[in-house]
């Protein structure tokens, strides 16, 4: 059972990447660049602070393999991280591949509007068969335990 509505609000039903002990890896249902994720506590925290040091060490292993399966698929130029908490008030990182020259997949030519500055704004609609087909490729890339 979801402790809280971040789940819904990332669509892990249909977006989850991979699910660890502590984390889940899930593409972004609202995309800035190509392979928009985000980083999800299982445990409800408000605060960074509160993890604990195995969700904290368990971390380097998400962001080892998130950054590998990107680079594979997308062969992205630079990766931000950003913790922002604003809306949804649980532990998460949006994790944003950035590019300076557009890339294509799925038959849609992807730009990173901000480069090499803040990331854009929110792509218009992704269909959520082109988020599907992101999951797969970066599924498909990341290291099996």
């Amino acid at each position: 059972m979801p402790c809280c509505p971040i789940w819904e609000v990332f669509d892990e039903k249909h977006l989850l990447i991979k699910e660890y002990t502590h984390w889940k890896l899930l593409v972004r249902n609202k995309n800035t660049t190509l392979g928009n994720c985000v980083a999800i506590t299982k445990q409800h925290h408000e605060r960074f602070s509160d993890l604990s040091a195995e969700e904290m060490q368990e971390f380097n292993a998400v962001v080892k393999d998130i950054e590998h399966a990107l680079k594979a698929s997308f062969s992205y130029d630079k990766i931000n991280y950003m913790m922002l908490m604003m809306i949804d008030n649980h532990t998460h990182f949006h994790i944003l591949p950035r590019y300076a020259e557009p890339r294509t997949f799925a038959n849609l030519t992807w730009t990173d509007d901000g480069w090499p500055k803040l990331p854009g704004q929110v792509k218009e609609e992704i269909s959520s068969d082109v988020l599907v087909k992101i999951r797969d490729e970066l599924k498909r890339r990341i290291k099996k335990e």
